[in-house]
């Protein structure tokens, strides 16, 4: 068994590890290539970070991992850990992630987040064995697309938005009640821009709402309304138009910060359920 850094395996030998290693996850993971791929972008992939294990010659085992600056820390982030089936209960991911570890330290990274399916309990004890701890949950929610009622009473205005500038940036984080999760952040998303589309509440010419949504998957990525238009039906409006700018069936919208009460409970009126719980891990290096 060698461990190895991942510079020299190419993107298509990751992703046929990936789906071997996640074959059998709790949660379907069959995602084609070009979303592998996308993916990897989004996350901040750098393989240089990222470990792998090969036996003669077969990628059996990886540590995906994003590099990042992270509340003002350079920091790591697990995008997928797995092992193929056939290759598990011999200390490989432990092995692996004690590799990653060395690597941080010799190029000064000084926080590893992931997050772990909460009843996944195999993955929460052995993360938590590494010294991980949990910072918080995170809710998963799921629902069906549905048709967008009219409301022509609405004070605001409502129009799609390529890409939001870095003034509206700076003006839409202040409606956050929580730091959305890796995946989700401004980062994550600027990283592939143009596969998101972005809807706009305005009341004139005032941002006072938005919402993003991948095209192609129906995630929801982000939404958020400042806080003196809430419960108002901005948040509504602006999801029925997001839903509009997809073709997928199912809308999703992940990692939501459990303790955000406001957009949990608007999710819940809205028909979405909770399909999985994660938790959100950190350690300190």
């Amino acid at each position: 068994m060698e461990y190895q850094t991942l510079e020299k395996t190419d993107t298509f030998c990751l992703y046929q590890a990936f789906r071997k290693a996640f074959s059998d996850y709790q949660v379907p993971v069959d995602m084609p290539y070009e979303a592998f791929e996308t993916n990897l972008k989004r996350n901040g992939y750098m393989p240089g970070m990222s470990v792998g294990t090969f036996e003669h010659g077969e990628l059996t085992g990886i540590v995906l991992n994003g590099v990042r600056y992270w509340k003002g820390e350079k920091t790591i982030y697990d995008l997928g850990t797995g092992v193929i089936p056939a290759f598990r209960k011999r200390g490989i991911t432990k092995n692996m992630l004690n590799m990653v570890q060395t690597i941080c330290q010799d190029n000064g990274i000084s926080r590893y987040q992931l997050e772990v399916i909460q009843e996944n309990t195999a993955a929460v004890d052995l993360y938590k064995k590494q010294g991980f701890q949990v910072m918080r949950s995170l809710n998963c929610y799921m629902t069906e697309r549905s048709e967008r009622k009219s409301d022509e009473s609405r004070q605001w205005q409502i129009f799609p938005s390529k890409a939001l500038t870095p003034e509206q940036w700076v003006c839409v984080k202040s409606f956050w009640d929580y730091l959305p999760s890796w995946q989700n952040s401004m980062d994550s998303v600027c990283a592939i821009a143009d596969s998101f589309a972005c809807i706009l509440a305005e009341i004139s010419g005032k941002l006072i709402g938005y919402g993003m949504i991948n095209k192609a998957t129906g995630d929801v990525v982000q939404l958020a309304v400042k806080s003196e238009y809430r419960r108002l039906g901005v948040a509504t409006d602006i999801m029925w138009y997001l839903q509009e700018q997809t073709g997928s069936h199912k809308i999703k919208m992940l990692n939501i910060d459990e303790r955000d009460e406001a957009l949990n409970m608007f999710l819940k009126q809205s028909g979405f359920r909770v399909f999985v719980k994660q938790y959100e891990m950190e350690k300190k290096l």
